[in-house]
């Protein structure tokens, strides 16, 4: 690359990462009038620690990473403490220096919770307005085989200390269906997705199966579930269900994969996706007190839509992207928003033709939206063995180079995306934080595998004036 062409394409990444971060920082103005901050803006990453896979953080639809005030970065990472897959919470500063060790707080064992017993899945992490951090998960616990949810709340300060960990409700049946399933399953309770509402309930959803629902094969059939904590502890359901509280299900399809957002009405919006027509496509409903209204497609397409990614902004308007098959046998990221009229605007395609594209997160600040997505060549095979990351299955694992891509919130207008970081790497996340004046500008993470093969939880913001 010659001398001219590498400076294009790092004014082109500033320029990105810049509208990015625009409104985060106090006294900045908006994108379309900060031509100025545009150059003055270098995209920074560091090394936070190794991991023991590329899937540490995804897959990212839902938040995994948050930022406070004062620009400490938590993490939800799954990785091996010891022999054993568990879940920890990373804590770090923007900006970090490599070699430095973040702090980690691992889950623990309890009486009533012997974690160490079987692995755990991915987490989902949600700040409260108080500043405590709220985490859900999935796995087993010693002597059982079926994954349940988990939840854990911390207390935050110098330090994170874990306040309760709880199996606040389980879903038994596992082990008789299993047993009459055609062929092997270990699905039950899984990924879940949380938010925490102004008032500082807790929203929990996720993708549920039960012993009753179930395919021609045997197998259950999943559905989106939904439960709420009070700011005091008590949840909406708890013990054992004979039947998860499902928002809407049939007997003839399942939802799965959910991501749940709370805006500052205390209106709940759920995404997932879910067969219509025999083709999955990207699902959407709001709950309020105890309504629900219902599934309904945001983007009718004849392409395999999956892994959707939301963010609300200040005016109540709902910004989606997600995974959607094109041509013969491609991927592409496609975005659309959602009026505070509840009218969703005609979908659009980000990532270029030419590429496929996976696993997208949506970060939103008060001036920007700023979108994020795994790229790999048509073809290509992961560590697995498996071509184009084994699209359609949402299983396999997703690696590739990290694009970016922005836009002003008032012109809706994305620059062309800006590789950083060619790989392989995995599932970038944007990290949630406060907005409006003394707000500290929102980082991004991913894992990232280095030339000696190792997995590496990475770190990336924008700093100015170098």
């Amino acid at each position: 690359m010659s001398p001219r062409v590498r400076r294009t394409a790092t004014l082109a990444a500033m320029a990105v990462l810049a509208a990015c971060v625009t409104g985060w920082a106090q006294n900045e103005e908006p994108v379309a009038r900060a031509a100025p901050v545009r150059a003055a803006c270098a995209f920074r990453t560091a090394t936070l620690m190794p991991v023991a896979d590329t899937k540490a953080i995804g897959y990212a639809n839902n938040t995994r990473a948050l930022i406070d005030s004062t620009g400490v970065v938590s993490i939800a990472v799954r990785s091996k403490h010891g022999s054993q897959f568990t879940i920890g919470l990373v804590r770090a500063a923007v900006a970090w220096k490599d070699g430095e060790e973040p702090a980690v707080t691992w889950i623990e064992d309890r009486d009533s919770l012997p974690f160490s017993g079987a692995p755990q899945r991915v987490a989902a992490i949600a700040a409260a307005p108080d500043g405590t951090i709220h985490m859900a998960w999935y796995g087993g616990v010693r002597g059982e085989t079926d994954h349940e949810v988990h939840y854990a709340h911390f207390t935050t300060g110098k330090s994170a200390r874990i306040a309760e960990e709880q199996a606040p409700f389980r879903v038994p049946g596992f082990e008789s269906v299993a047993a009459a399933a055609s062929k092997p399953m270990e699905l039950w309770q899984e990924h879940a997705a949380i938010a925490v509402g102004p008032d500082g309930t807790v929203h929990l959803a996720w993708e549920a199966r039960d012993a009753y629902r179930r395919a021609s094969d045997g197998l259950p059939r999943p559905g989106i579930a939904y439960a709420t904590r009070s700011p005091n502890g008590a949840w909406s359901v708890n013990a054992v269900l004979d039947r998860p509280p499902y928002l809407q299900v049939d007997d003839k399809s399942g939802q799965s994969r959910p991501s749940i957002l709370v805006d500052r009405t205390g209106l709940v919006h759920v995404l997932c996706y879910g067969a219509v027509g025999g083709v999955q496509q990207i699902l959407y409903g709001t709950t309020a007190g105890r309504g629900f209204s219902g599934w309904k497609p945001v983007a009718p397409s004849s392409g395999d839509q999956r892994h959707a990614a939301g963010a609300l902004d200040a005016q109540g308007r709902l910004h989606v992207a997600w995974r959607e098959g094109v041509g013969q046998g491609g991927s592409a990221i496609m975005y659309s928003v959602r009026d505070a009229d509840g009218h969703w605007r005609s979908p659009a395609r980000l990532s270029p033709a030419g590429e496929n594209a996976s696993t997208p997160s949506v970060g939103v600040t008060d001036s920007g939206v700023c979108i994020a997505w795994v790229a790999w060549d048509p073809g290509a095979k992961n560590s697995d063995g498996e071509v184009d990351n084994g699209f359609p299955a949402d299983n396999s694992t997703v690696e590739g180079r990290v694009e970016i891509t922005s836009s002003p919130l008032a012109r809706e207008q994305f620059e062309p995306p800006t590789v950083t970081d060619r790989g392989p790497a995995s599932y970038p996340c944007w990290a949630i934080g406060p907005s409006g004046p003394g707000a500290v500008r929102p980082p991004i993470v991913w894992t990232s595998v280095d030339a000696g093969g190792v997995v590496n939880l990475k770190l990336g913001w924008c700093e100015r004036g170098k």
